[in-house]
């Protein structure tokens, strides 16, 4: 299972690396899938500064808040997003895939004693990378 997932990640990281045609690079950003937490009833849904509009997200400001408060698949397919996307900001090029499930758990352990901070700066600081 963990070749397998190796397997994956490694092809998601390539593909985050990867310049876009000229055309594209206009086009917004993926969206992780990280909607804001839910509400009790009655109140108004909390709209994370983040999205931009319904189904788009702008990844830098997405906060630790609305990482936690998505669903469980939900959050994980987020996390990996960003285990890829900031890889590939910062210029890494070597990971190390035995090491991706205690980095992201670090950086949900900062997430959750910093909900408010973003999700890239929650992994920079937990990780210890600039960029």
């Amino acid at each position: 299972m963990k070749k397998e997932f190796g397997a994956v990640f490694l092809a998601c990281c390539l593909a985050a690396c990867a310049q876009p045609p000229a055309t594209q690079q206009a086009a917004a950003p993926p969206a992780p899938a990280a909607p804001p937490p839910e509400t009790a009833p009655g109140q108004q849904p909390a709209t994370s500064e983040a999205q931009v509009s319904p189904g788009r997200w702008d990844v830098e400001r997405v906060r630790c808040s609305d990482l936690l408060g998505a669903a469980d698949d939900d959050r994980a397919a987020a996390a990996m997003f960003y285990y890829g996307y900031l890889a590939a900001k910062a210029g890494i090029r070597v990971i190390d895939v035995s090491q991706i499930d205690g980095n992201i758990k670090k950086v949900m352990d900062r997430c959750a004693a910093a909900p408010n901070i973003t999700v890239p700066l929650a992994f920079r600081q937990a990780l210890g990378r600039r960029g």
